[in-house]
């Protein structure tokens, strides 16, 4: 019998996560996925066994209704969840929902036994209610180029990614503009509020999707000063969760995964968070490619990378340590000329970083805030913080399916009247409502 994969359905940009991947690359006749706008009694009732993700902290109000939900519709069922949120807070999400599984550290071992349905107490890494197995199971790098990468087993993933406007869209980026409160009321009255504009992250931030390849995994290795606010440079805590230090993936096997790739997907993100060493001169991939190097680069080392794909869009910071920093590039411009018809290169920045050194237009990669609340430690570090601003977020969307009947009734009420409220006070200038979003 399948096991059904819930993946909350906020479709943030960043919602998702990279080992989706892969970890069902290997088992797609055992795994079934969806996200949770599409759960239903009927579904729920059709399984026994359930993975409900829970990665960025946003998700973590959604998380408790979904398994409210499965509990509420198939009382026996067992859930297993899972993520990088749940890494810091498994003990607090079992204390506070009716959850029974979860796997501690790297999942790839523990994840085919758990699918392959043997003893959970058998299982490395893996924690119950009432059990806590040894940790034993620790991801190596001789283990990359044995991933096997698929998202087929999630239906709607494809069509989802396509609705995303890319960099290279002609959209309206004033950031007094873009989408709060208010501006949900302004779209068409009986229209679905579009995906893109669900969040106050511009459509000019890029385009990421599944598959996604990370160079480090377990922590940044290119974490330097100026980007402590993240939860990928805590490199104490991750350690502790892993029992291991970052792995880094190798030129070699990075190549090698590219090629399985492109026999299955269109598009790849490649996020490069450890030190750009990448050369794929010699290699083609049919892939449309976004390219996101955090780590010190030159443009010969994008030079390197950035022509190897049938398409690409290269995500550079300004500056010379990274996305966070005080040293401006002194060669912009050498970047600028990597540039063809297919292969684009854009800078990301705060608006007025980018306004400032007069790149022009066509180059800028935008970001409301510069460090933004998705990865923020202080979130991760604190569930009642993270619950309160993922259940702000989550009314934002609509999303009522997860509630009984007659919750749905009261939501959308007490929703629409909030928006009323929200759209007068903003109209006449009494209260910003852009600070409920960030």
């Amino acid at each position: 019998m399948k096991t059904l994969v819930v993946i909350p359905s906020l479709m943030h940009k960043y919602s998702f996560s990279a080992p989706l991947a892969w970890l069902f690359g290997k088992d797609l006749d055992k795994v079934e996925g969806v996200y949770s706008a599409a759960l239903t009694p009927e579904k729920v009732r059709g399984f026994d066994l359930f993975i409900v993700e829970l990665n960025w902290f946003i998700e973590l109000f959604e998380f408790g209704l979904v398994v409210e939900f499965i509990k509420r519709h198939n009382p026996s069922a067992k859930i297993l969840f899972g993520g990088l949120f749940s890494q810091l807070k498994y003990r607090e999400i079992f204390a506070r929902h009716p959850v029974d599984y979860f796997i501690k550290g790297d999942a790839e071992l523990p994840m085919r036994q758990f699918l392959a349905r043997v003893d959970p107490r058998q299982i490395p890494n893996l924690v119950g209610r009432d059990f806590e197995n040894p940790q034993t199971y620790k991801f190596s790098a001789e283990e990359f180029r044995d991933l096997e990468f698929d998202t087929h087993w999630l239906a709607g993933h494809e069509e989802g990614w396509e609705s995303f406007p890319g960099p290279d869209s002609d959209v309206d980026m004033s950031f007094e503009k873009l989408p709060r409160f208010p501006k949900y009321r302004e779209r068409k009255r009986h229209a679905r509020v579009p995906l893109e504009f669900r969040w106050r992250v511009p459509p000019k931030g890029g385009r990421y999707h599944l598959p996604m390849i990370i160079t480090g995994r377990g922590g940044c290795p290119a974490a330097h000063r100026g980007c402590g606010y993240c939860m990928g440079s805590r490199a104490e805590v991750l350690r502790d969760i892993y029992g291991r230090p970052p792995v880094v993936i190798d030129n070699d096997s990075l190549i090698a995964l590219l090629h399985k790739i492109e026999q299955k997907h269109r598009r790849v993100t490649l996020y490069v968070n450890s030190d750009c060493v990448y050369d794929f001169r010699g290699h083609h991939f049919d892939l449309e490619a976004t390219i996101e190097i955090d780590s010190p680069s030159t443009p010969a080392d994008v030079a390197r990378i950035l022509p190897a794909f049938r398409k690409a869009i290269a995500h550079l910071a300004i500056f010379d340590e990274g996305l966070t920093g005080s040293s401006v590039r002194a060669s912009l411009e050498q970047y600028m000329a990597l540039a063809d018809e297919r292969h684009r290169v854009y800078f990301f920045a705060s608006p007025e970083e980018l306004a400032n050194l007069g790149i022009p237009q066509k180059w800028r990669l935008y970001s409301e805030f510069l460090f933004p609340f998705w990865t923020h430690f202080d979130y991760y570090s604190d569930f009642e913080k993270a619950l309160a601003k993922s259940k702000q977020w989550y009314l934002v969307t609509g999303q009522t399916n997860l509630y009984p009947p007659p919750k749905q009734i009261v939501v959308r009420t007490v929703r629409a009247m909030v928006l009323s409220t929200l759209w007068v006070l903003a109209r006449t200038g009494l209260y910003d409502t852009k600070r409920l979003i960030l």
